[in-house]
């Protein structure tokens, strides 16, 4: 096992560090108990000491202590070997909630093995658990057996290896549509409120608002202090992110960024919220209050669900109950696909790069290290932009302007869609006739774009009784025609991103590239536009 030391700090924001290679056999008891005190000492750990068999770890971002627990004390040095390799591992970085997975593996396995030394128990063991947690439990046994020497080690790692790793396959996101429904029901009943119920719900305008545009975890989002947000004397907003920001320890890692410029009506937004917050005199550094969450519960003291963590702050679960709630009490449609609170970081990543944002830009705004984390949300890119033509189409046939996801790309009016209901025949008398409709311009040949079906605002789809099946297969072949542009458009703006320049140590990118990828974005919204103004029309007559 490789354990990665601190040698002291060369500087501010570096630090000398060694690795070196240890066993269970190699490592001392003295050195063991050294770094349990210095956890001990820090407040990262609650024991006695080493030998103690329950050890309490603290995990900030849930707000409480996770019970690591030694008790398979029939193999007594085992269970040492075990407190021994998650201390190490702790001091070497890994995530709390990743070393309690690995104990409860190892534990797991260790009991229904015999110590690892049956080994048919082994791979049934393995092969019988579902395929991806086969695949983490055969991966922490074989990280396992480079810190702890058995003598069957090398036939434990080939069981270990015949456990091939499942295909990934990227989450669902809610079905667009319903998010739009989500979007709606929230605008309306904070809109409609006569009350002050709605500061039981208010967190949600919050996280709607604030992480539909800006790729926050969900626990950044829950770390904000109630401070976070300032406005400066230009007129500017800004918040404040949750971030640790310290230079990447590697020439290929990235910055990320702590403080984010933000609209007028986001500051809002959260200041209303503080002064809520003040009004109420609820004590807290946290802009998400546990006590103000608790206090307008309708049976705070009756539900067994709600626990206080050591911190005056809401947790992932908490939140998750509070759009859990929204959806039983305010929206009570059971049809819809319900969003969850880390699905608006996919949706502003995508609207990010939709909009034209390079890779690098991306990822320090998202706090990714590098960039290869944002490829998984890509996977999702083709789907979210039919979704937003989808949208805009509806849109257009609603008479609405309202922007539901974040900062919205595309921003056109309801002009097309209006024409077509107020343009009766003796309206088009002076018009000149084209393909299955009418050509408003009269100052044609000026302002024509030469495309009949995508023309806004000028041309109206009116075709005669016996040439509508034919006009809306016209319409429909410019559809698919401009969706093959669409797909081929993003295709494009990944290649430029993933293919520019990145300066990761300056924190600069390829001006040239930017500027290609800024086109290529502008002319997706041509696209996206040119397609919903033909989809409106196909939907008008198709309902009819």
């Amino acid at each position: 096992m490789e354990v990665k030391i601190n040698l002291g700090k060369l500087s501010e924001n570096s630090t000398l560090k060694t690795v070196k290679t240890v066993t269970h056999t190699k490592i001392t008891e003295e050195e063991l108990k050294k770094y349990f005190s210095f956890l001990k000492e820090n407040s990262l750990i609650k024991a006695e000491s080493f030998s103690e068999p329950i050890w309490l770890i603290y995990n900030e971002n849930k707000d409480r202590d996770i019970i690591f627990k030694f008790d398979i004390e029939m193999y007594q040095d085992l269970n040492n070997t075990l407190k021994a390799y998650i201390l190490l591992k702790r001091m070497t970085g890994t995530a709390i909630d990743s070393c309690h997975s690995i104990l409860v593996d190892l534990k797991k396995v260790i009991l229904n093995t015999d110590r690892f030394n049956d080994l048919a128990s082994l791979e049934n063991l393995l092969v019988m658990q579902a395929p991806t947690v086969g695949y983490e439990m055969a991966g922490n046994v074989r990280r396992f057996l480079s810190f702890y020497e058995h003598p069957l080690s090398s036939n434990i790692i080939k069981i270990c290896n015949q456990i091939k790793k499942p295909p990934k396959n990227n989450r669902d996101l809610p079905y667009f549509p319903d998010v739009v429904a989500f979007d709606e029901s929230l605008e309306t009943y904070f809109h409609s409120l006569n009350s002050n119920d709605y500061i039981r719900f208010y967190p949600l305008m919050i996280w709607w608002k604030l992480t539909n545009v800006l790729p926050m975890r969900v626990v950044e989002f829950l770390k904000l202090k109630k401070n976070c947000i300032e406005s400066k004397d230009d007129g500017t907003f800004w918040i404040t992110l949750p971030r640790e920001k310290q230079r990447a320890d590697s020439p290929f890692k990235i910055d990320v960024t702590d403080t984010v410029q933000i609209n007028k009506e986001i500051y809002e937004t959260i200041l209303k919220y503080i002064q809520i917050i003040d009004d109420l005199e609820i004590e807290t550094e946290y802009l998400i209050p546990y006590d103000l969450y608790v206090k307008f519960l309708p049976n705070p003291k009756g539900s067994s669900r709600q626990r206080k963590g050591e911190k005056n702050r809401l947790i992932d679960k908490y939140l998750q109950r509070i759009i859990d709630d929204f959806y039983k009490e305010i929206i009570q449609d059971e049809s819809l696909d319900r969003i969850t609170c880390g699905d608006t970081r996919h949706f502003a990543v995508m609207n990010m790069f939709l909009q034209g944002f390079n890779m690098l830009s991306i990822a320090r705004m998202a706090g990714h290290d590098d960039l290869e984390t944002q490829f998984s949300y890509y996977s999702h890119v083709d789907h979210y932009v039919q979704s937003q033509v989808y949208l805009l189409a509806q849109k257009k046939l609603e008479q609405s302007l309202e922007s539901n996801i974040g900062n919205k790309m595309t921003t056109s009016t309801r002009y097309l869609y209006d024409k077509g209901l107020i343009y009766e025949d003796k309206n088009l008398t002076n018009c000149r006739k084209v393909d299955f409709g009418y050509c408003t311009n009269m100052n044609f040949p000026e302002n024509c774009g030469g495309e009949c079906r995508a023309c806004q605002p000028y041309y109206v789809f009116k075709p005669a009784i016996n040439d509508l099946e034919q006009g809306l297969n016209w319409l429909t072949d410019y559809s698919q025609s401009i969706k093959r542009n669409i797909k081929e458009t993003t295709d494009m703006m990944f290649s430029l991103s993933e293919n520019m320049y990145y300066d990761f140590q300056n924190l600069k990118h390829q001006e040239t590239g930017q500027s290609q990828l800024n086109s290529v974005s502008s002319q997706l919204t041509k696209f996206m536009d040119q397609r919903a103004t033909v989809e409106a029309w196909i939907r008008r007559y198709k309902d009819e």
